[in-house]
């Protein structure tokens, strides 16, 4: 069958078919097309509020979101100095409140062993689940299933875990995690049968296939109180520098390897010969240092630092060869090869370079026993107050010239004749690789960075400077109810707005005029956003936090008749001043108004919550009513052409008998003549 566009052609004649024919299809159209428009209209309408609605109320999510258990709980530090004289130091460090992802609350979580995928567990068999101090919850298989099955049942019955699965290169994994977190939420299972590998008990006996992936963990708060802190030194790096290079100092032979702490030893491999060669190479290697060139006006002095602070990273370079000008010992000390207890020393002499400067040494026989030896060259290194101290030790390889700094000068000592086996180089130490070093209430500790932390339970300390012993610091750790009060007040006002915004939605304004209806805002009728507004209402009333201890009137928060809430402040600073923790409690416990609000939002504004829903069957509504119109366009379409066609064929009749009249009219006209 052909499509009918509506557009057929009238014919000539008496009747004007066009008019006819659209005044006809208007009144069909009004009946049947306009109800169904009204319809469409309708649909858009509440499809669009509830969009304004869902982005009202998640707006109200992300604000529930961002109050966090440290939200209600924040705490401040204070530093002072009761010390007396004057030479008092400024702040020596400062100290911040722990809050971040290592201080929250975990859930326990456990893994079983690998299962085969497909693997069926028989119905009939039963597993019992236990959270804490919780009665168990039992879980029997009512037919035979998969580990995906087991898992659904598990979920279903609401033990107090979320069973879901893992799958790796050795199987499927059924995971375990408490809803609850805190070490007082370990979970214990037993099973039976083919469910017996999955029990767990967390004492370990007895043994268990199943293993903990993630252990319970209670959030961690600042311990409260007051210490008394002095630091005696502060963590630094070791840097070491080499004595001056002339730019354009090429190294042809020889190898550098760096070790840093207990790493593993770098040899450094430069592409190009030059000290800016070297310096690219030390950077592109794992050796944890960082190197720069630094030049003094006339020379280049190649830098080295370690990444990392604390005395276990101290430094070690090994130089051989042209490289040897780059050799540090973490003593500082430049060490000579061993020679023979019996070894003496005549023509020739020692240069040795400390710094900028050069001492030419010129040993003589100062032990008075006819010949020169090492005894002999360490007086006269001594003898030269050259900034070195010169030492000897002894080992299985004889015995050994030490040099020790006693600045940060890079030291070198060359020999000619027979001195020339007395050589060595070391870089200067510019820093030492150290612990930072303090006292907390008389108790000494250290730490191998500035950012000490946790030593007082959820503080962070970050050191810069040393006290004196003129000092008498205290750190006092303390409540914040200033951040309570912040906190609260978010919660107030994000509701508030949440109601206002709610209200607009759903206004109703009675007619001035009588009988007609009143004005309604566009979901003034819907009983889903009142479900809603109650079941949120509905989540801060009575008891809450772990242990149901407070409510939110008790704190200073209490509903208005017009539905919004009103905040208390004294009240709720009187709260915080006797209850702290329980005000916590309130608000950010598993069982707290915050976690409640968050949760069923989830399930208000989700992919397939309340409002997910309801949008979906009004566009499916919708769908429907646009496809009415669609049919009945289609009609009209139709009845258009067939009145058009009626009305021309009845045009062309009427024409006829117009014409035939006026024949008659003509030939009687004739015959009365």
């Amino acid at each position: 069958m052909a499509t009918s566009t509506g557009s057929i052609s009238t014919s000539a004649g008496p009747l004007d078919v066009a008019t006819l024919v659209n005044q006809l299809i208007a009144v069909e159209s009004k009946s049947k097309l306009t109800p169904l428009k009204n319809k469409e209209s309708g649909f858009n309408t509440l499809i669009s509020a509830y969009g304004n609605l869902k982005s009202a109320l998640t707006t109200y999510q992300n604000a529930l979101k961002g109050l966090t258990s440290a939200s209600f709980s924040s705490q401040k530090t204070a530093l002072s100095n009761a010390g007396t004289g004057t030479n008092l130091t400024t702040d020596p460090f400062s100290a911040d409140i722990n809050t971040d992802e290592s201080t929250k609350v975990l859930a326990q979580k456990l893994k079983s062993a690998a299962f085969p995928t497909g693997k069926v567990f028989n119905a009939g068999d039963s597993i019992a689940i236990k959270v804490g101090t919780n009665q168990p919850t039992f879980v029997t298989l009512k037919a035979d299933a998969t580990l995906a099955g087991v898992r659904d049942a598990i979920n279903a019955s609401k033990a107090g875990v979320t069973a879901s699965i893992l799958t790796d290169g050795s199987g499927d994994h059924l995971v375990l995690e408490s809803n609850t977190g805190g070490t007082a939420n370990t979970i214990k299972i037993t099973a039976n049968n083919s469910l017996a590998s999955l029990a767990y008990n967390p004492s370990g006996t007895p043994a268990s296939t199943v293993t903990q992936i993630q252990a319970p963990r209670d959030a961690t708060k600042a311990a409260s109180g007051k210490y008394s802190i002095g630091v005696s030194q502060l963590a630094q790096a070791a840097k070491v520098s080499s004595a001056g290079i002339a730019p354009g100092t090429t190294f042809e032979s020889g190898v550098l390897a760096i070790k840093t702490g207990n790493g593993s030893t770098a040899i450094i491999k430069p592409k190009t010969n030059t000290l800016t060669g070297i310096r690219d190479a030390i950077n592109a290697s794992e050796a944890g240092v960082n190197a720069s060139i630094v030049n003094d006006g006339k020379n280049d002095h190649l830098v080295i630092t370690a990444k990392d602070s604390g005395a276990a990273n101290n430094l070690r370079i090994t130089g051989t060869g042209n490289f040897s000008v780059f050799s540090f010992d973490p003593s500082g000390t430049v060490t000579s090869a061993g020679v023979p207890s019996t070894q003496t020393y005549g023509a020739g002499n020692l240069t040795l370079q400390v710094g900028g400067k050069a001492f030419t040494i010129n040993p003589t026989d100062l032990d008075n026993n006819g010949s020169i030896g090492l005894n002999d060259v360490m007086k006269s290194i001594n003898n030269a107050n050259a900034g070195v101290t010169a030492s000897i030790t002894t080992d299985s390889n004889g015995d050994h010239l030490v040099l020790t700094p006693a600045g940060t000068d890079p030291v070198a000592l060359t020999g000619t004749d027979s001195y020339a086996g007395l050589i060595g180089s070391s870089m200067g130490q510019l820093s030492k690789a150290q612990d930072a070093k303090l006292t907390i209430d008389g108790v000494s500790v250290t730490s191998p960075t500035n950012k000490v932390t946790n030593v007082i339970s959820g503080v962070t300390l970050n050191l810069s400077k040393i006290t004196t012993a003129a000092d008498n610091f205290t750190l006092s750790v303390t409540n914040d109810t200033s951040g309570l009060s912040t906190a609260a007040n978010t919660f107030v006002s994000a509701y508030n707005t949440l109601v206002k915004a709610v209200s607009a939605m759903t206004k109703q304004t009675p007619s001035t005029t009588k009988g007609e209806a009143n004005n309604s805002a566009p979901l003034g009728a819907e009983s889903a956003v009142k479900n809603i507004m109650s079941q949120l209402r509905s989540a801060m009333l009575g008891a809450m936090g772990d242990g149901g201890a407070m409510t939110l009137s008790q704190v200073g928060i209490s509903f208005q008749k017009d539905g919004t809430l009103a905040l208390d402040a004294t009240k709720l600073t009187n709260a915080g001043n006797k209850n702290f923790e329980g005000i916590s409690q309130l608000f950010s416990s598993e069982n707290g108004v915050v976690t409640k609000l968050q949760k069923l939002m989830d399930n208000v504004v989700g992919d397939s919550g309340v409002l997910s829903t309801k949008t979906k069957g009004l566009q499916a509504s919708l769908k429907v009513v646009t496809d009415q119109q669609t049919a009945v366009n289609s009609r009209l379409l139709t009845m258009k052409d067939n009145y058009t066609n009626q009305f021309n064929r009845l045009n062309v009749t009427l024409a006829t008998m117009q014409s035939r009249q006026s024949y008659l009219t003509q030939q009687l006209a004739k015959l009365s003549k």
